[in-house]
């Protein structure tokens, strides 16, 4: 090969080298230093829209979702779907919220002759139970007493039993067709003061359509609740109003 046509190639090979670093090199127009443009990142979506913080109150926060609030204003709370008929955990039976004397009196049944704390009575039923509190969290299996659940909402005592044990004279009744209108219950809360209720209406529903049963009430309400059914798969709602006063 020539000699004279190696020079000729280097310098050629020089030429190419230096427009390619003039190329990848900022260029600069009008003084100012022109950059590569980035797209700026997309923002982050969460997966779950964020909702606003929950009432602070329970009751009223239940009693909203048995309204139909629309999700986008409140926290998601779990589906009470099993009302508390869960398995049986290792839990021991917890003891009454507090001890209750029963009553005794011979006479009619007067709101007068009831006497104690965190109590029922149902004298047309032979009912005569102490009430234990369970709480809206609470998840151990309800043992052998009458339970006010903290699920419900305001203006709605609501009490639920055990169809074979505490509760069984009010299955048996509804089974029977024993239970009537205006058959009065009597409770006593943890301040003592006794209240008289009437059975307004009942209802049997299954436990995924029963939030209606828990809601607040416009009106001071007390609501039984115990199982019906060969696998004990429904429930049985019963409605009763406060007639009179607090004694």
């Amino acid at each position: 090969m020539p000699t004279a046509a190696r020079p000729a190639r280097s310098l050629l090979a020089l030429a190419l080298l230096v427009n390619l670093l003039a190329a990848s090199a900022p260029a600069t127009v009008s003084g100012t230093q022109r950059q590569a443009i980035v797209p700026p990142p997309s923002p982050t979506i969460p997966a779950v829209p964020p909702w606003s913080p929950q009432p602070a109150d329970r009751h009223e926060r239940v009693a909203t979702v048995a309204a139909g609030a629309r999700p986008s204003t409140m926290r998601a709370v779990p589906a009470l779907t099993d009302w508390i008929s869960r398995a049986k955990p290792d839990v021991p039976d917890p003891r009454p919220t507090a001890v209750s004397k029963q009553h005794t009196s011979a006479g009619p049944a007067t709101v007068g002759s009831f006497k104690g704390r965190n109590h029922v009575w149902i004298p047309a039923l032979g009912i005569d139970r102490s009430v234990s509190w369970y709480a809206c969290s609470s998840s151990f299996y309800p043992g052998n007493r009458v339970y006010r659940w903290g699920c419900a909402g305001t203006n709605n005592i609501y009490l639920f039993g055990h169809a074979h044990s505490v509760f069984k004279a009010l299955h048996d009744a509804y089974v029977r067709g024993k239970l009537k209108k205006g058959m009065k219950v009597y409770y006593a809360g943890a301040d003592g003061k006794v209240g008289t209720y009437a059975v307004s209406w009942w209802k049997v529903t299954t436990p995924e359509r029963g939030t209606w049963a828990y809601a607040g009430q416009e009106h001071p309400s007390l609501t039984l609740q115990t199982c019906v059914g060969a696998k004990s798969q429904y429930r049985l709602i019963v409605r009763l109003a406060k007639v009179g006063s607090w004694r």
